[in-house]
């Protein structure tokens, strides 16, 4: 279950957001390369020793293969790329790499299906996703919240 709790949002940026309520991800932690490496033994016949090997060479192979200009696609899963934050040179003659590119990043694009009858797409890490408010925050659910200002959305 993906945990949410609803909030205010009070950015008076875009007046047509403002005051509403939306839903954001609540996170119970983080899970890492041996929790996982536990849970992938549990379902098939590789030792963790084994599977901890694996992934640890995976990460390093991908950082090789995209430092070589590769895009990198584990299927399942989605495509890993570097792209490039760069200035503007006023000329070709001008532009170094040293001096106008500024910043590497890495982009990914999770793998997606399309449905053949009404061309929507899903992404594969999200198909079945079944959401929970998440219980350890208070809210306040009443016909009186109407006029309440914090809609009476009531944080920790």
């Amino acid at each position: 279950m993906l945990n949410y709790k609803v909030y205010m949002n009070k950015n008076k940026k875009n007046l047509k957001t403002y005051n509403k309520f939306y839903a954001r991800a609540v996170y119970l932690g983080t899970t890492e390369l041996a929790g996982m490496a536990d849970k992938i033994q549990a379902n098939c016949s590789v030792k963790k020793s084994d599977v901890l090997a694996v992934l640890t060479e995976l990460a390093e192979v991908m950082t090789a293969e995209l430092q070589d200009s590769k895009i990198v696609k584990i299927a399942g899963l989605g495509s890993f790329k570097l792209t490039l934050k760069s200035v503007g040179a006023e000329s070709i003659k001008e532009f170094s790499a040293a001096k106008n590119i500024k910043k590497v990043n890495i982009r990914f694009t999770p793998e997606a299906h399309v449905d053949a009858g009404s061309k929507t797409r899903t992404k594969a890490l999200v198909t079945g996703t079944k959401m929970k408010e998440y219980a350890e925050y208070t809210k306040i659910k009443t016909a009186s919240d109407a006029g309440d200002p914090n809609g009476g959305v009531v944080q920790p």
